[in-house]
């Protein structure tokens, strides 16, 4: 996050010839500490606005917070929940949702399976992902065979492997995030199952393989996901990302880019920092900075509840041979990128207000 705010602070600065600072707050993942933290960037630090987030959990307390105090806050969790019920007034969401990454992987996961067995992280995130994998599945002909919540942060994932390996499901659903995936994966290569089963990781940021090797990388079917280095855009944001970052470019870089990018131009544009008037810029509109140079397609903010409409990419394990490793790592391949207009649900789906 931090690597992907600092490019778009040097290009904004760049074009605008204005002073952009940087401040970081480590959320913990945990939204009592985030929200502690949120209150004292507002009234000890003065800050404009924030992005990040990364838990959903998080998002959605530091996001109501912020915009209750009138405070503009882009969050990079991707629960339905963000722009569902719990919508507010000032907060934004750069990443695809939930239900965008499920309808674009469903397809994908009823073609390469009939049978399949859930595991997902017993929070918000988790939670949700279950329901719209599991409602997905169902509407594209395949079948749920068994379900676990697995507790969040989670360090032994080995009776929930020993569930799936005693069902008869033909594939794995991990829904489950960062790097408690990481360590699930590990778990499951342990038993050899991942050899067995197809397997898709929601959400899924390559960065979770990279700490596990190429075997592992190669073992991952399906995997929607936000943006990926395997895209054919963004060539130069990528070399930028590896001069200038201790990982190689990754999801979480394009998302921290295109939230600072967003709220500094909308301020521009209005003139004003306020929330209310960065709101009123960002709302309805289509982006054509240099986002759009990193994620290819169409990029719009939503205005009825505030959802970056974009798009959304489904991703696979190439074979270890095909993989490379400079100028960075790209261990998978775009099996298939689709408009998120044709993922998100519809505005009266969502539950907002706005």
């Amino acid at each position: 996050m931090t690597a992907g705010s600092v490019l778009a602070k040097e290009d904004l600065e760049s074009e605008f010839d204005i002073s952009i600072e940087l401040r970081e707050y480590d959320t913990e993942t945990d939204p009592s500490t985030a929200l502690e933290r949120m209150k004292r960037a507002v009234t000890s630090d003065g800050i404009d606005f924030a992005h990040g987030g990364i838990s959903s959990a998080v998002c959605t307390s530091i996001g109501s917070w912020a915009s209750n105090n009138g405070v503009s806050y882009i969050a990079q969790g991707a629960s339905d929940s963000i722009t569902g019920s719990a919508c507010a007034e000032h907060m934004f969401s750069v990443y695809q949702s939930n239900t965008m990454m499920a309808r674009a992987a469903g397809p994908r996961m009823a073609n390469e399976a009939d049978s399949w067995y859930i595991l997902y992280s017993d929070y918000v995130w988790g939670q949700t992902a279950n329901e719209v994998i599991s409602s997905t599945l169902e509407e594209n002909g395949a079948t749920v065979v068994g379900a676990d919540a697995t507790p969040f942060p989670g360090d032994d994932y080995t009776q929930y492997i020993n569930n799936v390996q005693n069902s008869d499901a033909d594939a794995a659903a991990l829904l489950i995030p960062g790097l408690d995936a990481r360590l699930a994966m590990e778990q499951m290569m342990n038993t050899g199952l991942h050899e067995e089963l197809t397997l898709m990781f929601h959400q899924f940021e390559d960065l979770v393989m990279w700490g596990l090797g190429k075997e592992a990388a190669a073992a991952v079917d399906i995997g929607p996901t936000g943006w990926v280095n395997a895209v054919d855009t963004g060539e130069e944001f990528k070399q930028r990302v590896v001069e200038e970052s201790e990982t190689d470019p990754f999801a979480r870089h394009y998302m921290a880019y295109a939230s600072l990018d967003q709220q500094v131009r909308a301020a521009m544009r209005a003139g004003s920092t306020t929330a209310a008037d960065i709101t009123s810029e960002l709302e309805g509109h289509e982006i054509g900075s240099a986002v759009a140079d990193i994620q290819p397609g169409t990029l719009r903010w939503r205005a009825c509840d505030h959802q970056l409409i974009q798009p959304t990419h489904v991703v696979s394990g190439l074979e270890t041979s095909a993989m490379q490793d400079d100028p960075w790592k790209q261990w998978f391949g775009v099996d298939e990128t689709l408009a998120g207009s044709d993922l998100a649900r519809t505005c009266e789906e969502t539950g907002c207000q706005l």
